[in-house]
């Protein structure tokens, strides 16, 4: 039988190690998302009790209004304006971002309405204008065509991050579309850097979870049939072992002034889906033949429009260019 006083001693040191795990958790956790207390006031500036005016007590009909009423392109909340893609300095109380952030500088997520000053060609649509649950190439659906997620609340920005705090870069969720997502965190603990590239492992698997077929890992991705057609090699070096591809380095020299961004800088230097594709939205131009193909009609899976710029960070195909160079 156990003492009073060995029980004693067990429930102090449990406490102790209990005290020394919740101090060294990490977490991408910012401003009101994440880090509550217990009497913590955050709550009540996103939901009501009896009040809310949409679901989940949200104090907006949507998640994606309640979002912009912080990180819109009129506000005075975040810094970060997701829906112009730019840093701002509206909210001087804030260290998120200041000064590893330049004041207007592009964000690297894009814009949902509008990037780099020009209307969008293509955007994550939350705004429930169109807006579907369809993703390409999700779970067996193969490349080039869509199916429905899982997420039954409709897509929008909790889709991908989660508000109430993460483990992962960026407050993403830990689980997306029923697949985990860990993203190695870069720059918490310090000021946040949003419009130069800090990504560490994992980058692709936010990705992966609404579009696997398109994550492919293997080697000789470009030159073996997959699943029926030839993809894109991701998550992999851009110094490529391939003798008659261009191994030059996107992100610090690239093509004609036009720069790619990578993951685990200095280290893998690791092409990622977000090193050729903007999460949020892209103003990119896709013109001649990138405007539908050599049918220039768009019409096989895959293709971008004028219309559609498959969220590609440049132009027609200088994300092409920047590391092949052809």
């Amino acid at each position: 039988m156990i003492s009073r006083r060995k029980l004693f001693l067990f429930v102090f040191v449990l406490m102790v190690m209990v005290a020394f795990a919740a101090a060294g958790k990490v977490t991408a956790n910012g401003g009101p998302h994440g880090g509550f207390t217990a009497t913590s006031d955050a709550c009540a500036g996103c939901h009501r009790t009896h009040t809310a005016a949409g679901p989940g007590l949200l104090i907006d009909a949507s998640t994606y209004q309640l979002c912009i009423t912080c990180h819109g392109s009129t506000v005075t909340g975040a810094n970060t304006n997701v829906m112009d893609g730019k840093y701002t300095n509206r909210n001087t109380n804030s260290t998120m971002g200041q000064p590893n952030t330049a004041i207007n500088g592009d964000l690297l997520g894009g814009g949902f309405v509008s990037y780099k000053g020009v209307g969008v060609t293509s955007s994550h649509d939350m705004t429930g204008a169109g807006n579907t649950v369809n993703a390409w190439g999700n779970g067996a659906t193969a490349r080039g065509f869509a199916s429905a997620i899982s997420d039954t609340n409709g897509f929008s920005c909790a889709s991908c991050h989660d508000p109430h705090g993460s483990t992962n870069y960026r407050i993403l969720k830990i689980s997306v579309n029923g697949s985990p997502v860990v993203v190695g965190l870069t720059d918490e603990g310090a000021l946040k850097d949003y419009d130069t590239e800090n990504w560490g492992s994992g980058q692709s698997s936010i990705c992966r979870a609404c579009h696997f077929a398109y994550h492919q890992t293997a080697a000789n991705q470009g030159s073996t049939v997959n699943g029926g057609t030839y993809t894109h090699r991701v998550d992999m070096s851009y110094l490529y072992t391939n003798p008659l591809i261009t191994q030059v380095n996107p992100e610090t020299i690239g093509y004609g002034g036009q720069k790619l961004p990578l993951a685990l800088t200095g280290t893998s230097n690791l092409v990622v889906c977000q090193t050729c594709h903007i999460p949020h939205g892209s103003s990119s131009q896709m013109t001649g033949f990138a405007n539908g193909g050599p049918t220039l009609n768009g019409s096989i899976p895959g293709e971008t429009t004028a219309t559609d710029s498959a969220l590609l960070r440049l132009d027609n195909r200088a994300v092409c260019e920047a590391c092949h160079q052809k």
